[in-house]
């Protein structure tokens, strides 16, 4: 599987979200957060700047997912890429 053009594929990771309080907030709250963590597994050519294995947050609201060999990934132009970590 390979990207192609200006498109990156992304592995969502799972990350543990904590209120002020501490208390760690469940799916249905994080639905309030538009920015996730992802992993990249695929850059297109036109891509710059990421390498596959990279932790980046991205548009959650600018992704497609996508469902290759049983796994779901997100599928997201780079410019909605918007930190690398």
């Amino acid at each position: 599987m390979r990207a192609i053009g200006s498109y990156v594929i992304l592995r969502k990771q799972q990350e543990e979200v904590k209120n002020s309080m501490g208390l760690i907030m469940t799916e249905a709250n994080e639905k309030d957060i538009r920015y996730k963590l992802a992993e990249v597994v695929s850059a297109g050519d036109d891509v710059k700047d990421l390498d596959v294995g990279a932790s980046v947050f991205y548009d959650s609201a600018a992704s497609s997912d996508i469902r290759i060999d049983g796994e779901k990934l997100a599928v997201v132009l780079d410019r909605n890429v918007v930190i690398v970590l």
